[in-house]
């Protein structure tokens, strides 16, 4: 079985590549490329694997891992505040990796199934495992 759970954050970014200059940055970035970014609403997706039936209690512990992952984040401009985020890039990307190590330190690999990290309704990224 897969349960499927979800936390919702606000974070601002600003997409740069340090070593070029802006016409490259700008090129590559578009609109990304702003002096102090932009922000999403984000949705972070998990599915947790369940291995029978009695783990369903796991859910509260899970779904409270997920909304301190997320509060970490909620409201706070990501190349400024979180340390991952200083020399790399927050793309969606690597927001979702971000989580994926977050989460290995509480959760063992095998007991996850899957990640999403939504920016928009209609863009996200995915990582299986």
């Amino acid at each position: 079985m897969i349960l499927t759970l979800k936390s919702s954050f606000s974070s601002a970014h600003f997409y740069a590549q340090p070593l070029w200059d802006k016409t490259q940055n700008q090129n590559t970035f578009g609109r990304c490329y702003t002096q102090y970014g932009h922000g999403h609403n984000y949705t972070l997706e998990v599915g947790f694997i369940l291995h029978n039936s009695a783990e369903i209690q796991k859910k509260s512990e899970y779904q409270n891992l997920l909304t301190q992952l997320t509060t970490r984040l909620d409201h706070e401009h990501l190349n400024f505040v979180i340390p991952e985020f200083k020399d790399k890039v927050p793309t969606t990307e690597n927001i979702a990796l971000y989580f994926l190590d977050k989460l290995k330190l509480s959760v063992s690999e095998k007991d996850l199934s899957y990640i999403k990290l939504y920016e928009m309704d209609t863009l996200w990224t995915e990582i299986r495992l």
